[in-house]
């Protein structure tokens, strides 16, 4: 069973005082039921600043809940590439504009599964195991989508937890637009948990160590695990390369995150821009 994409056509729509926003609708085909059903895609502007959890903010529409495709007949749920799209330059262009500032990372995809993959995914559809406890019974949106993404990151590459904890927080970002505060909280404790995971057993890069403690460290604190944060903050600024300019802005963010720890406030901060831009200044 092939999947398939094509472009039907674009449309643009100007929220007022703001630069145009142009959407591409898009064909899909699902390879687990072979359903044909499409989405409208925002193209994806440069964010104008971020939470303190790396989430981007965009002055206009946030184009993170439609990145990821859900089939509304088995709820199979990827980006583009899942459901056999080749798009190299667009996706190179995308990647650049989630990845802008230093901290940022590419989304983790993965590409339509293997026959006998295939067969596994459908059993373990047919059961209820991928939508229990999310939309069931109605198509899934925004950070729902993520949730299922990483439930099918799993099923196929069970090894590799750091993929799973990037849909869960990217999940808790889209759950913060909604104003879903229960789901971002369940999000946010399923990518604790994965980059937990990821680090025990050795499964984080060197470059990625600075990230992921920190992530873990604000995730606790957004949590209301202070003590965690607390400890996690610490040891970051403790432990990290200050000549290499992606660890030294994490270890800045850890002192600054550790005063709202020590306070113990979980509110949803902001990152500056002068800290945004704390590496080029201090070249």
């Amino acid at each position: 069973m092939a999947a398939s994409v094509s472009v039907k056509g674009s449309r643009k729509s100007k929220p007022a005082g703001l630069p145009p926003i142009e959407y591409a609708t898009v064909v899909l085909r699902c390879p687990l039921c072979d359903t044909e059903f499409t989405s409208e895609l925002p193209s994806v502007p440069e964010p104008e600043g971020r939470d303190t959890d790396l989430r981007p903010r965009y002055a206009a529409v946030d184009p993170l809940p439609t990145l990821i495709h859900s089939c509304p007949s088995c709820h199979y749920t990827a980006y583009q590439e899942g459901y056999g799209v080749r798009r190299e330059i667009e996706v190179e262009e995308e990647d650049a504009a989630l990845s802008l500032r230093p901290g940022d990372r590419a989304p983790h995809r993965f590409g339509v599964p293997e026959d006998e993959d295939l067969e596994d995914l459908r059993r373990y559809v047919r059961h209820g195991d991928l939508v229990r406890g999310v939309a069931e019974g109605r198509e899934p949106f925004g950070a729902e989508r993520y949730v299922l993404g990483a439930r099918i990151w799993e099923f196929l590459k069970e090894e590799e937890p750091y993929g799973a904890a990037d849909y869960y927080l990217r999940g808790s970002w889209c759950a913060r637009t909604a104003g879903n505060r229960d789901l971002e909280r369940r999000c946010q404790n399923e990518a604790m948990q994965r980059f937990q995971n990821a680090l025990d057993h050795s499964l984080v890069s060197e470059a990625d160590r600075p990230r992921t403690l920190y992530l873990l460290g604000e995730l606790s604190r957004r949590g209301g695990d202070f003590a965690r944060a607390v400890d996690l903050f610490s040891q970051l600024d403790s432990n990290v390369d200050p000549d290499e300019e992606e660890s030294a802005l994490f270890a800045h963010l850890a002192r600054r995150q550790l005063t709202l720890a020590v306070i113990k406030s979980d509110i949803n901060a902001a990152i500056a821009e002068d800290e945004i831009e704390l590496e080029k200044d201090e070249e």
